[in-house]
């Protein structure tokens, strides 16, 4: 089974080969937790993206946060899932 280390690791690696890197700037880890029954870890990265409105288009106003909950089978190390994390 997975620990957390390495649950981390396989979430990182798998949002690198969807994005490139300037798609992914300041990537954080937010949350992980394993899952009631232990068979998935649910891992929060998160990166700064560029919003396109012209009313933020100056600076760190035009800079948000978005959030990505990964879902990694802790017995595969297989990433099942990639949700949106809205707060």
């Amino acid at each position: 089974m997975l620990d957390v280390k390495e649950a981390v690791k396989v979430a990182t690696e798998y949002i690198q080969t969807l994005f490139t890197e300037k798609q992914i700037p300041d990537l954080r880890l937010e949350e992980v937790e394993l899952s009631p029954d232990g068979k998935f870890w649910d891992v929060t990265l998160s990166f700064v993206s560029r919003e396109s409105s012209p009313y933020l288009s100056l600076g760190e106003a035009a800079k948000t946060r978005e959030y990505k909950v990964f879902r990694v089978n802790a017995e595969t190390a297989q990433v099942q899932s990639m949700k949106i994390r809205r707060f």
